[in-house]
């Protein structure tokens, strides 16, 4: 073998070798730097003016910058998010007290509503044959449902002093990102093998995606907390406009989200004898408030990222899955990256496959 090709090849597996280590050393921490990233990119025109003011000072700029986050947005989102945990876990203790002889007296409860009790009776003579028992089939299932639901709140317990350090990461590397954001922009662009006018591009895409995103989701998370609300008002549950604030910003939970505030109150409206209104607030929070997500954030988004609502929408679930939440921002962002660049690729190939001339 050449030696040459072999000392380039040893080379190669080396570097590739460290990003593995730095990629492993990072993976932990890696949504509190990517959240620091997205802030920092929505909010530096801000910094950039602050500093500007400021005579150029880039520290004194980035702490008074990196204060106003924690201030406006940080401590809310964390008081507001332990409040609702708080509530959460004690409406779901008394859901475990509820169902801790299997359901029966609650279910019996239930029943025993005429109107509950006249929907049976009509539904019976079909259910017959199937041999539906609530013994054999409800019961066993509320008690998992509870099971699984009270192990998850536990989990969020214990996990509490690892989401304190991940929260003090992002605001630690949100400072830098302020201070040396540019510096690493102009690193960054000048290890990308493009002309000037495609590097341009690909910013305008990555702060145009960004924008999209987080106002599609602020507009979502509104609807849905307008939605909640709605459904609060109805059934004469008490501060309709606070816990519909609250749906708001548990809609960014993934998996439970809205349902925290509104099925513990539809279980509240069933165990004080008002079955109609709490079924029905149930039907509205899976049908509407915890669904509707899914159809407005793609077309709030598609519209401003300029991307179709199918990318969108893919982008932001499959993002979802593979990422976690950063991965709602995260999934658009690589798909529409992906696009520019199949682009910039397309439109500097000739008709013949040979590459064009760019000026």
């Amino acid at each position: 073998m050449d030696r040459s090709l072999f000392y380039t090849l040893t080379v190669f597996a080396i570097f590739i070798l460290l990003l593995y280590l730095v990629y492993a050393v990072v993976a932990p921490f890696l949504a509190s730097l990517l959240w620091a990233g997205v802030i920092g990119i929505l909010t530096y025109p801000v910094y950039r003016r602050l500093r500007s003011r400021l005579g150029g000072r880039k520290n004194v700029a980035a702490g008074l910058m990196t204060g106003a986050v924690v201030l406006l947005f940080v401590l809310p989102v964390v008081g507001l998010s332990f409040f609702i945990a708080r509530e959460a876990a004690s409406a779901y203790g008394f859901l475990e007290r509820a169902t801790a002889d299997g359901g029966h007296r609650v279910m019996n409860d239930i029943l025993s509503h005429p109107l509950v009790k006249t929907l049976i009776d009509r539904v019976q003579p079909y259910t017959g044959p199937l041999d539906f028992s609530l013994d054999t089939t409800v019961f066993p299932e509320m008690k998992k449902v509870a099971a699984l639901v009270l192990n998850y709140s536990k989990a969020l317990v214990k996990n509490v002093f690892l989401i304190i350090i991940k929260l003090i990461l992002t605001i630690i590397a949100l400072f830098f990102v302020y201070r040396d954001g540019e510096r690493f922009r102009q690193q960054l662009l000048s290890v990308i093998p493009l002309n000037d006018l495609h590097k341009q591009t690909l910013v305008d895409t990555v702060e145009r995606v960004l924008m999209a995103v987080v106002y599609g989701v602020f507009l979502t998370c509104l609807v849905q907390g307008t939605l909640g609300g709605l459904g609060f008002w109805v059934t004469g549950l008490p501060s309709p406009v606070l816990f519909g604030a609250m749906m708001s910003v548990s809609a960014l939970i993934p998996v439970v989200g809205t349902a925290l505030i509104w099925l513990p109150g539809a279980v509240y409206l069933m165990m004080t004898g008002d079955v109609a209104m709490g079924a029905g607030l149930i039907v509205w929070g899976v049908a509407a408030v915890s669904s509707i997500d899914n159809v407005i954030r793609p077309i709030f988004i598609s519209g401003k990222a300029r991307l179709s609502v199918l990318v969108v929408a893919v982008g932001g679930l499959g993002g979802l899955v593979a990422f976690g939440v950063i991965g709602v921002v995260v999934g658009p962002l690589l798909l529409a990256l992906s696009l520019a660049l199949f682009d910039i690729y397309r439109h500097n190939i000739g008709d013949d496959g040979t590459p064009t001339p760019t000026a």
